[in-house]
Order: structure tokens, then C-alpha cells, then sequence
């Protein structure tokens, strides 16, 4: 009898701990199964440990992006969503292995582990080795850049459950050339970059649709280094989408942006900001006949550097460059931005107004001078202006004004206290009521007696339409939210700590309050109370 009862025992144990072991890899995170630590010892029991570098942990096939200063590999979660995307996999020495799991509370709540940077531990293995390799889940999407920056030949691999169109878990690699963008970065440790992808065989033209963004193969990144919120650049971008959303012209549209954390030949670098380009393609530009004017520094051209220009066939002058494209060099592609400039900035009567007038779309410098006043843009009245211009059968010519890099925006302003090798930047209150003008508007008040009521009823649109406090306060929060509970902003202002990171919104929710109210009364004031 005890004999029956020890064996009834027994069996009971074993299907008890076989039907535990069943359970917990019926649990899976994606794909791959979830066990004890005590089930995982058993299973490394009989196994050696592999050598570092030897075993690697894939995503739907793809190397996922690893940081070896801390020895983790970063991955991709959409928070919004309860259920696993995409396939984890394992290869040794290039050869298929077997991953688990280690049972994990982070699991059971795993919001709180991706905000709080949690690490999990699965397992690589085969029938005689085994690694035990560290995961850290991050609620933004993924990018790895491989290679000697540079030189064609580098590796781009993306991966993004939260962005991608498909509504999968969409991961790419890519063959790619990459390089620092900008000149602010090449002041800071933090550097932009500029990501340009190609076949595999090295010819160019290789189109990649990243982050629910356009396909294209030009993508640049901002390192948001002197953004001290990181949501500036976004909000303003945004803004003007809205903005050149209701023209219902494509010459008028900008860029787009959208977030991830960047990783660099396995060094952290931060959270980014991956940006479509502003170019003929965005614009709806003919590459050919239309051109496409980018005034990138405070160098102001005139006659003299015009004709030297042409004369030197180049496509820079000054402060202004023409971007190029497949675009040759031909006599008088200078030629619409030099009329604009000497009837624009060196306006001296109402004969030079009505040229002007003949070679930009007025409305669309309504639109950018209230907008670069409404997010008190800066750095946005002479640089970071591109000049979009429709060139007609005719032979006449629209030229359009359209904002790149915003980060001086929503009250934050240079600290001229500071060197120029410093961040330079300050949350400056008095811009909440202070008009900003530049060159060209202020010649085109002078001589337009009807612009001011023009200026009013189109900020009057804006504001009972889409240019609400409470909207853009909410929506600063929402992406000040997702940066927080994804974990990256607290790791971006681990890693750089002169960034002088703000985790909330208090300074922009502050100077949208006061900025659009005061703007009200200035412009109803200015325009006498009449708007068209």
C-alpha cells in the first residue's frame, strides 16, 4: 500500500512539474518560449558557455541592434499594444541555435519595465553550449548604423512594431553610406547624420518606407542635442504640416519627423530624430526646370557675389545654396533668387513691392512669418529657409518660403553668455510677447498697406481651427509621455548629461499660454481691427 501511495506521489509531482514546464513555454514573447531559472540550469546542466561574439539573437531573421558597453541587445515594443510582433531567433558561429526565455515579473507588467529600463535575460543555445544574453524592451523603434562613417559599405538595420505602415513588426537592412550632418553637430559630441541607402551591388536608389514615413533612400537624423525637451523640433515640424496641409499645395509641405534610439557601431547614442528631407521629391517639385534655394548661414549674398556665382558656376552664394540634384550648372539659375533678393531685401519703393510680388506667393509669406512668430522661431528669419520655387511654362517663377530645423523655438533662445563651442541655449520668457520681423516682411508692411488685415484674419483661421492652447499643450504632453514610458529619454539623458535634458513640458506649456494670446492682441492691434 505505501508503496502504491509513494508511486501515486511521484507521478503526481512529475505531472505536476511537467504540466508547470508546459505552461510556462506555452507562454511565449515573440515566438519563443518563457521558463523557470531552475529549468533554465537544467538546461545549461549539460552545455559549456559559448565564447562572447559567437552566438547572436536575431529579429525576423535580422541581427538585432547591440550596445557593448553594457552588453544588451535593444528591442522594439509598441506599448499601445498587448500582443508580441515579429519572430526572435537565435544563430551560433552563423548557424541556427534554440532561444528561451527566463521567467521574468517584468513580464506580468511590462509598461513599467520598459519605462524603468528593466533588463531581461534569454537564452541561446544548442545541443552543446549555451549563452545567457541580456534585453532591454524600448517603446520606440530601433536603428543600428554598422560601418565606417564615410565610406560606402555600411549596414543600416531598422526595426519598428510601433511606426510601420504595414502593421507589422517591420524590420530592414540595408547597404548604406552615412555622414555627420549639419555644422552644429560638428561642434558637439552628440552629431546628426545623414543616411543615404543602396543596392546591394552599390548602385543607388534604394527605397525604404522607415517609421511610417515616405519610401525614399535619403534620410538624415537629428541628434535634438541643444533641444533640451527633445519635443521642440517635433511640435514645431508638425505645426507647419498643419499649416501647409490647408493650402492643398505640395510646394508648400515640409518634412516629417518621427523618433528612435540610435545605436553606432554598438555605442548608445541616444534618442534621434529621423527626418524625412525637404527636397524636389517632398515638395512635388519637376527635378529638372523647378529649383530648390537653402539659406543654411547668416552670410547674406548681394550683386557682387551673385555674378560671382555665375561667373564661377556655383551653386553657392553666400549663405545660400541651390540644391543640386542631377541639376548642371546653366546661365541664370540664379536668376529667380536674385530678383527676389534685390526687390525683397533691398526694397526701397512700391515699384520694387509689385515685382516681389510677381515672383512669391504672398500668402504662403503670411503664412511663414506667422508662423516663425507663433513658435517665436529664432533661428528661422534669414537661415533655415528653403526656398521653394515653381518655375512656369511661361517663364515666370513662385517662390515659396518653407522652415527646416526649429529646435530655437517655443521660448528657448541663444544664451549669448555662453561660447559658441557650448550648447548655447536658454528658455528666454520675454519671447512670449516680442514680435519678431526679418528683412523682407518689414519692406513688404512698408509698402502693403493690406497685409496687416491679411495677417489677422489668417491667424484668426488658425486659431478657431486647428491653433488652440489646450490641443498643442495636449499634444506636447502626449509626446513628452511616449518618450518618458518608452525609457528613452531617461537613457538619452544618461548618456548625455550637458544636453541638460527637461523631462516636462512646463516651459512650453508656459509660452503657448502666454505666446497665442498675446499674439491676438498684437495682431489686431496692428491691423486696426480689420482683417480681410
Amino acid at each position: 500500500m505505501k508503496k502504491k501511495i509513494l508511486l501515486f506521489v511521484s507521478l503526481l509531482i512529475g505531472c505536476t512539474l511537467f504540466m508547470h514546464m508546459m505552461i510556462q513555454q506555452s507562454r511565449r514573447v515573440m515566438e519563443a518560449g518563457v521558463l523557470s531559472w531552475q529549468e533554465i540550469e537544467k538546461l545549461q546542466e549539460s552545455r559549456s558557455q559559448i565564447e562572447d561574439g559567437r552566438a547572436v539573437l536575431l529579429i525576423n531573421g535580422i541581427k538585432a541592434a547591440y550596445e557593448r558597453e553594457e552588453a544588451r541587445y535593444y528591442i522594439s515594443r509598441n506599448m499601445e499594444e498587448d500582443q508580441w510582433k515579429g519572430a526572435i531567433s537565435a544563430a551560433v558561429d552563423g548557424l541556427p541555435a534554440s532561444v528561451i526565455w527566463a521567467e521574468d515579473d517584468g513580464f506580468r507588467d511590462l509598461k513599467h519595465a520598459i519605462a524603468e529600463g528593466h533588463t531581461f535575460q534569454c537564452m541561446i543555445y544548442n545541443d552543446s553550449e549555451y549563452q545567457m544574453v541580456s534585453v532591454l524592451f524600448t517603446g520606440l523603434p530601433v536603428m543600428e548604423i554598422e560601418g565606417e562613417m564615410g565610406v560606402l559599405g555600411s549596414r543600416v538595420r531598422v526595426f519598428d512594431p510601433v511606426r510601420s505602415l504595414r502593421g507589422d513588426y517591420q524590420t530592414e537592412d540595408c547597404y548604406a553610406y552615412y555622414n555627420i550632418r549639419g555644422n552644429a553637430s560638428k561642434r558637439f559630441e552628440k552629431i546628426g547624420y545623414r543616411l543615404e541607402f543602396f543596392q546591394e551591388d552599390g548602385s543607388p536608389g534604394l527605397d525604404r518606407s522607415l517609421l511610417g514615413m515616405r519610401s525614399d533612400n535619403d534620410w538624415q537624423l537629428k541628434a535634438m542635442y541643444s533641444d533640451r525637451s527633445k519635443l521642440r523640433d517635433k511640435l514645431a515640424i508638425d505645426l507647419w504640416n498643419e499649416i501647409a496641409d490647408r493650402t492643398g499645395t505640395p510646394a508648400d509641405s515640409g518634412c516629417h519627423m518621427e523618433y528612435l534610439e540610435l545605436l553606432v557601431n554598438g555605442e548608445y547614442r541616444g534618442l534621434y530624430g529621423l527626418v524625412e528631407p525637404t527636397d524636389y521629391k517632398s515638395l512635388g517639385l519637376d527635378r529638372d526646370k523647378d529649383l530648390i534655394y537653402k539659406a543654411s548661414a547668416d552670410e547674406w549674398p548681394g550683386e557682387e557675389r551673385f555674378d560671382r556665382s555665375e561667373q564661377e558656376q556655383s551653386f553657392v552664394c553666400a549663405g545660400v545654396h541651390i540644391r543640386q540634384a542631377d541639376k548642371e550648372f546653366y546661365p541664370g539659375i540664379w536668376e529667380p533668387f536674385r530678383t527676389f533678393w534685390k526687390h525683397g531685401y533691398e526694397m526701397e519703393s512700391e515699384e520694387d513691392l509689385q515685382v516681389l510680388y510677381t515672383c512669391i506667393d504672398r500668402q504662403n509669406f503670411i503664412e511663414y512669418d506667422l508662423y516663425y512668430n507663433a513658435i517665436s522661431g529664432m533661428d528661422n528669419r534669414f537661415k533655415n529657409i528653403i526656398y521653394s520655387t515653381v518655375m512656369h511654362e511661361d517663364g515666370t517663377y513662385t517662390i515659396r518660403r518653407i522652415p527646416w530645423d526649429q529646435n530655437y523655438s517655443f521660448g528657448d533662445d541663444f544664451n549669448k553668455e555662453e561660447t559658441e563651442d557650448d550648447k548655447n541655449i536658454r528658455f528666454n520668457p520675454e519671447l512670449c510677447e516680442r514680435w519678431l520681423n526679418e528683412e523682407v516682411f518689414r519692406n513688404m508692411q512698408t509698402y502693403d498697406t493690406e497685409l496687416a488685415a491679411d495677417m489677422n484674419a489668417t491667424w484668426k483661421s488658425w486659431r478657431k481651427s486647428f491653433l488652440r492652447e489646450e490641443d498643442w499643450k495636449a499634444y506636447a504632453g502626449k509626446l513628452m509621455a511616449y518618450l518618458q514610458e518608452s525609457g528613452a529619454f531617461s537613457r538619452d539623458t544618461i548618456r548625455w548629461p550637458d544636453s541638460e535634458n527637461v523631462p516636462g513640458t512646463e516651459e512650453i506649456e508656459t509660452f503657448i499660454d502666454r505666446r497665442f494670446v498675446w499674439l491676438d492682441g498684437y495682431l489686431e492691434e496692428l491691423s486696426g481691427g480689420k482683417s480681410h
